[in-house]
């Protein structure tokens, strides 16, 4: 084991174990890598001809880590929930490394004193060869939370941080009545927008009566109200600032001063919490316990990394803080580190935002917007994480289907929604969706499958590292055209007899494994197939 020291001092900030690794006989040819937080990338980098990854942000692993031949057998390699450190892998040529290190970015925790008697003992790691990588890589993911997966519509996507109480229960009146009464939508999440400031937790002027009766008015419908919180983010602005203790707040040490959040510079300096601190512990968990006595029953807490910038004994202090004002309330982790909130989050997300909502200021009226390939990027995530199911629930992002996005993109997003086997979110303005998209959201068939577990990609490693056109799950067969082009698939459906599209509705009985399917640009078929 290699020991690296912080620099100008003797103590140790990261550990180092390494090995040579060939697979099936020749440097091994691709990495199955995992990002550290919930929005960062995950994915099947290609290693040709044994060329390193070391200091490629792509290829590098946090957590988990795979190295495979073309057909997916080779080492399967992940950290145990547990342990004082944050787990990273690496590849590079025929060595293969484990990196102990804790704290992020720029300002790493020390591992050991080195001028103190002491011992360090790392986080345990689990290593196998076999020969399907992905397989094994589920069985190792365990230890994750039972929970009944939730249905139902979060504000954030379309209304953003522009929300108010009429919106929010305009869409718990149309959820219970009509088609959406029958669907099982009933979670009505509140997200960024309603709360005072980052760190003070109060309703501002847009929701008169506050959670209390908010809560109550969503009950009456047979729903239950969701709240989103920033929980280790505190705005300058907020009174939590200027009255808590100066130990409450990190502290950047290249200045003494309070760590100003980078990610959040551009709307006014933020800090972070820490939660090593028992005061904070406190003060997390009587927040969360007066909102859960408030009426909420389910909480999706985000930009938890911030809670790392402390170490992973202070993230996991708070968040067990945080479990414990929930009490038996779902709880959705985004932005999160993943292993950390194993066994303390129901649910996490595992990819990127899919859309931001953006306002036109003359009009006067929110809507999502995709700029780029982030529908693309959800698909992405979701094939790479889809093995972390025995962690939490995989919360793939939003059943969205308005805004910008193509209907056939729509129909991807509701489709990797229901594959992902966590929460089924809708997150568009109901009221003015056309009846075309709002089928997206109300066809029984597509709904049926949410919640019910989540599908396995086929593995079908590419050098554009693009997901898989092939997803399964037990009779059900997805099949994805990730091009801004129409596309002919050849299916593989070994046995089949026949197979109904569950997004048309209609019957396929000439199906048969190798019939070839078109397949539209930015789109998906959906298949249930017959094999008798």
């Amino acid at each position: 084991m290699r020991w690296s020291r912080k620099a100008g001092q003797g103590d140790f900030v990261e550990a180092r174990l390494s090995g040579a690794l060939t697979v099936s006989g020749s440097a091994p040819g691709w990495l199955l890598y995992n990002g550290y937080q919930s929005w960062d990338r995950a994915g099947c980098a290609s290693l040709p001809n044994g060329t390193g990854t070391s200091g490629r942000p792509d290829a590098q692993s946090w957590w988990t880590a795979g190295i495979t031949d073309d057909f997916g057998a080779g080492l399967a390699a992940a950290a145990e929930p547990g342990g004082d450190a944050i787990t990273r892998f690496e590849s590079a040529g025929s060595e293969f490394s484990v990196i102990w290190s804790d704290g992020t970015g720029d300002h790493p925790k020390v591992l050991l004193q080195g001028r103190e008697p002491g011992a360090w003992v790392s986080p345990t790691v689990n290593v196998a060869g076999v020969p399907d990588v992905r397989g094994q890589l589920a069985a190792m993911a365990r230890g994750g939370l039972p929970a009944t997966p939730v249905r139902g519509w979060v504000s954030w996507y379309h209304f953003g941080p522009f929300v108010t109480r009429d919106d929010v229960v305009e869409h718990s009146r149309l959820l219970a009545e009509g088609t959406f009464s029958q669907l099982g939508y009933r979670l009505i999440q509140l997200d960024d927008g309603w709360q005072q400031a980052y760190g003070e937790w109060t309703p501002n002027t847009k929701f008169p009566g506050g959670i209390r009766s908010l809560a109550e008015e969503v009950e009456s419908r047979g729903q239950c109200l969701g709240i989103w919180t920033a929980p280790f983010l505190v705005s300058a602005a907020a009174e939590i600032a200027e009255q808590a203790p100066t130990e409450w707040f990190v502290t950047d040490p290249a200045t003494g001063e309070r760590l100003i959040e980078e990610r959040h510079r551009v709307f006014g300096p933020m800090f972070a919490l820490d939660a090593s601190q028992s005061g904070v512990q406190e003060y997390l968990k009587d927040l969360y316990a007066g909102m859960y006595e408030a009426g909420v029953r389910f909480f999706k807490a985000d930009f938890l990394y911030a809670g790392a910038y402390a170490g992973s004994r202070a993230l996991a202090a708070g968040l067990n803080a945080i479990k414990e004002g929930t009490r038996d309330a779902y709880l959705l982790a985004s932005g999160a580190p993943l292993l950390p909130i194993v066994g303390v989050a129901h649910g996490c997300r595992v990819g990127p935002d899919t859309a931001t909502p953006l306002m036109d200021f003359e009009a006067w009226k929110p809507s999502p917007t995709v700029f780029s390939d982030e529908v693309l990027d959800v698909g992405r995530n979701l094939a790479a994480r889809h093995f972390l199911k025995g962690w939490f629930q995989l919360d793939a992002d939003v059943a969205l289907v308005g805004g910008n996005l193509s209907l056939p993109q729509g129909r991807q997003l509701v489709t990797l929604a229901a594959l992902a086997g966590g929460p089924f979110l809708a997150s568009d303005d109901l009221t003015r969706l056309s009846p075309e998209r709002l089928e997206l959201l109300t066809n029984p068939e597509v709904l049926g499958l949410a919640g019910e577990g989540t599908a396995v990609p086929d593995w079908e490693p590419n050098a554009h590292d693009l997901p898989p056109v092939h997803w399964r799950h037990g009779d059900v067969l997805a099949l994805f055209n990730w091009s801004a082009e129409d596309i002919e698939v050849e299916v593989r459906a070994p046995g089949a007899r026949g197979a109904r599209d569950l997004w048309a509705r209609t019957e396929m009985r000439g199906f048969r494994d190798g019939s070839r399917l078109g397949v539209p640009a930015n789109g998906v078929r959906l298949l249930r197939l017959d094999s008798g």
